[in-house]
Formats: C-alpha cells, structure tokens, sequence
C-alpha cells in the first residue's frame, strides 16, 4: 500500500538556495520560500525579480449546521483578490461575495505562529486569523448585499483545543528542485454561525480546514483542488486532493495530497481528476494504488473572471457531494456517500 513517511518540519524551508523538501508532521515557524537559485531556466538573477514570481493562496473551507463554504485570498503581489462563498446545505442557495484590494507589502503572512490576512473595507470585511500557541483558526466577515443578495455576516473559529486538529507541511519541487511550492494545511473542529439581513442566528459546530500554499508560478498554471469536509457513520473525515500543471516530477514522494479521520493523518497518493462530460457533471476522482475512488456531483457552480492588465484569472468553484471509497494507512476502507465538499478549478495567466 502506497505510504509516505512523515518528518519534523525544518527551522528554514530554503536554506542556502535549496529547498527542504519532505512530508512534515507540524509546521516551520515560517511559510517562506524565498531565495531559491536561479529558479527559472538556470539563469541566475537578482533575488527581488524572482521573488516576485512567488504568489500565495490562503483558503479556509468550512462546514456548519446550515452551511458550507469556502472563503480565500490570493496574493498577486500588486494586487490582492479576496471572496467568501457559501451555500444554504438544505436549499442549495449560493451566497458570493467577492473584492479586490490594493496594493500592499504582503496580503498573505509568512509568520504560522499568529496571522491575520483580511480586507477592511466597509462593504467586505473579510478576516482569516490564526494562532497556532492557542490552538485557534477563525473566520470573520461581515459583507454587504445588492439586489441579487442580502447582507450577511458570521464567523467560524475553532476551539482552544480538540482531538481533530493538526498541522502538516508539505515542500515539494514545482516540477524540478529548482523550484518549489509550500503547503501548509490545518483541520479542525469548529463553531460558529452565518446569519443573513440582521436574522438571529445561533451557534452551530462542525469541522474545518486552513490552507495555505506559496508556490513559483509559471507564467501560465492550472490547478484542481478538491476539499471534502464532513461527517461519515461518526467519523469526522477532512480530505485534500490536488493536481496542476505545477506538480512535482516525483508526484508519488512530493505531494500535499491528504486524508485525516479523527486526527489521524494519511498520505494520500497523486491522483487524476477528470470531468468527462462537462465541469457542472460527475467528476472522476482516481490514484493508481486503489486508495482514492471518488465521484464528485456538483449541486451549485460559481464562475469567475478576471482581466486586470497582464493578469488573468479564471475560477469554478462547486458545491456538491461525494460517493466512492477511500483507504486510510491502516487498510480501513471509508464509505462516502453525499459526502459534502467543495471543488475549484483554477487558470491563472501572468
């Protein structure tokens, strides 16, 4: 059975231009991966241009009593892009909020002991904070509606402590050693609430997961993430799959491809995902090591582009289910059925 060993995380993820690259159980003190050699083409340059090539993403998905949803920014450098998306479980309503933000140093933190990464603005205060000393994650906003949507507002923050949080690190070529691209991924159980035009709302629990990658970029990369997040026959099951135009040569030793029931972790291997009869259709999760057989449905689809000059994005973000199996590292065989997740699938042009 396919399996990857779990280390300490290192003090640096870059030292004297290469990278560190392993599976960790925790996280460095700092998602950096700045001062890579000569990164692009071998050609070697001044560290501040290839710096710039560096972009972050930071997601925190979330699934409560009512609600599911994902809320992200992206750090461009010149610009940030922030959104909260979330669906009503029971009507399948979508609510979607997006904003740009102006330049600034840094959108998304390097630091992983405390963090904040938000936008102020009056009509999208959005806000992901951690503080991994007092075990907390949490989500804020507050966001202002139109004809199309209402007002709404709420948080999701993890407790103190609980049994289903942890903290892995994942540093993988991107595709060669010299490049690379940090994951850090935290799951936890939650509580919180979303309440919609001013309406009393009371405080729910459920699970919810923090990603956080930093990656060189091509000028040109694609990518499908994949964010299961719920309860299964009294399991608490949080899983991460992802493929892009950006993944490692050695896939099956680099990836951030991972299951985690309970607190306990499994690495995943890399799998394929494919949308066969159109992206609002059945997709086809799959690995080569029968660990991962999924089929994902999609209930609600939100499309997003952007042209800002030489940016371009393209995004689908789906709310759906699950159905298939997956194969924890103890050989336990994990049922899904309307299992919910979301799903993105990303194009980015630079």
């Amino acid at each position: 059975m396919y399996s990857r060993k779990f280390r300490e995380p290192p003090e640096l993820l870059v030292h004297n231009g290469k990278a560190q690259f392993g599976s960790y159980i925790g996280v460095s003190p700092k998602i950096d991966i700045r001062g890579m050699h000569a990164p692009y083409a071998g050609i070697p340059m001044p560290s501040f241009i290839s710096n710039l090539r560096i972009k972050s993403r930071l997601a925190y998905i979330f699934n409560i009593e009512k609600f599911i949803g994902i809320s992200q920014f992206y750090d461009f450098k010149a610009i940030g892009l922030g959104e909260i998306i979330f669906w009503n479980k029971e009507t399948g309503k979508k609510y979607v909020y997006h904003t740009i933000m102006s330049p600034r140093r840094r959108f998304v933190p390097t630091l992983t002991k405390r963090g904040i990464c938000a936008c102020y603005r009056k009509s999208r205060f959005i806000k992901i904070s951690w503080g991994r000393q007092h075990q907390h994650h949490a989500l804020t906003f507050k966001v202002k509606g139109d004809n199309a949507r209402p007002n709404a507002e709420g948080y999701v923050i993890s407790p103190m402590q609980d049994d289903m949080h942890t903290d892995l690190l994942f540093v993988s070529p991107s595709p060669a050693s010299s490049r690379c691209t940090a994951t850090w991924i935290s799951t936890m159980k939650t509580q919180g609430h979303i309440a919609l035009n001013g309406e009393q709302a009371d405080d729910s629990t459920g699970l919810g997961m923090m990603v956080l990658n930093r990656a060189y970029y091509k000028m040109h990369s694609k990518s499908v993430c994949v964010h299961g997040i719920g309860n299964n026959k009294g399991k608490e099951i949080i899983f991460y799959l992802k493929t892009s135009n950006m993944d490692a040569a050695d896939s099956d030793s680099y990836n951030c491809n991972i299951l985690v029931t309970d607190g306990k972790q499994t690495a995943l291997p890399p799998v394929y995902i494919t949308h066969p009869f159109g992206i609002d259709k059945n997709w086809i999760i799959q690995d080569t090591e029968s660990m991962v057989d999924l089929t994902f449905t999609p209930l609600s689809l939100n499309s997003r582009t952007l042209n800002l000059i030489a940016l371009r994005t393209a995004y689908n973000t789906m709310y759906g289910t699950f159905e298939g199996v997956l194969l924890t590292e103890d050989g336990e065989k994990i049922v899904l059925k309307n299992f919910p997740g979301v799903l993105e699938k990303g194009m980015l042009r630079l």
